[in-house]
């Protein structure tokens, strides 16, 4: 039996939006919209390696409270084993953060990010999950 992998991504809202980025063609959920996120190191805290994962992929650091919001349960293919969990974090800002893609370590891993409306936000196959949670932040 394979061991469940854990990653961490965090929601920003700022105002009446929250960001997401689209995964780049050839990474994992390719051309998909979700948050920033990525695998947590052995023995991370989720909310530390969440923050990492943020700062690697949009040269952002996010100075201020982040709660968590919701567990994002992973599937391989079949949708019936689960590959891993991510710990989804919130930040409402009071700012509007704007990634720079160019200067990340990660940041070739999405092709842009964007704020959507709680009615605008797009739906992929694989969101189901991470759109719900995302409505509860604007309830």
């Amino acid at each position: 039996m394979s061991q469940i992998k854990r990653y961490g991504g965090i929601i920003v809202k700022y105002r009446d939006k929250v960001l997401l980025c689209k995964r780049g063609p050839k990474e994992s959920l390719p051309n998909e919209w979700s948050v920033p996120s990525g695998h947590l190191e052995k023995g991370e805290d989720p909310k530390d390696g969440a923050l990492r994962e943020f700062k690697e992929e949009t040269n952002l650091k996010i100075n201020g409270k982040l709660d968590l919001v919701g567990l994002l349960h992973i599937y391989k293919n079949n949708l019936k084993d689960k590959k891993g969990v991510m710990f989804v974090f919130y930040h409402n800002s009071k700012s509007k953060l704007v990634p720079d893609l160019e200067k990340a370590k990660d940041g070739h891993e999405h092709t842009m990010c964007e704020y959507f409306g709680k009615d605008e936000i797009p739906i992929n196959k694989n969101n189901d999950q991470l759109k719900k949670i995302i409505e509860k932040i604007f309830q």
